[in-house]
C-alpha cells in the first residue's frame, strides 16, 4: 500500500499522497449532528386532518401546518421521544398523542342551526 501511495500516478500526475495533501484544506469533515442524522430511519407518512400520524399503531401529534401533506419523518427506534420531521431543513418534533387529554380539550363549537325559523311558518 506504500508503494502505491508514494508512486506518480499516470490519472492524477501525482502520487495519491501528494493529490490528498493537496486538496486537504478543501475538504469537509461533517458535523457530528449531520453524520448521526444519516443514521435514523426515515419514514413518510401522510398526515391525518386531525394534525396526526401513526407509527407502528401509535398516533403522534404534528404541527398543523402539515395538515394532508405527505411528510419524512426521522427517527431512531428505540427512542421516539426524539422523532422529528424535516421539512426544508428545520427540525419539529412530533409527541404521542395524549387521548385524555385531547377530549377534555376546549373547541370552539359552531352555532347550531335552528331549523325552525327557516323556511316555513313557525
Amino acid at each position: 500500500m506504500r508503494t502505491y501511495n508514494t508512486s506518480v500516478h499516470s490519472g492524477i500526475g501525482a502520487t495519491p499522497l501528494e493529490r490528498y495533501q493537496q486538496a486537504r484544506s478543501s475538504i469537509r469533515m461533517p458535523t457530528r449532528e449531520w453524520l448521526e442524522e444519516c443514521f435514523l430511519n426515515r419514514i413518510t407518512r401522510k398526515v391525518n386532518k386531525d394534525s396526526t400520524i401513526s407509527i407502528d399503531k401509535v398516533s403522534y401529534d404534528v404541527p398543523m401546518q402539515f395538515i394532508s401533506s405527505k411528510v419524512e419523518i426521522r427517527f431512531l427506534p428505540d427512542d421516539m421521544s426524539s422523532a422529528f420531521i424535516l421539512y426544508e431543513g428545520e427540525h419539529y418534533p412530533i409527541r404521542p398523542t395524549d387521548k385524555n387529554g385531547n377530549c377534555r380539550t376546549k373547541r370552539n363549537n359552531t352555532p347550531s342551526i335552528d331549523y325552525s325559523r327557516i323556511g316555513g311558518e313557525g
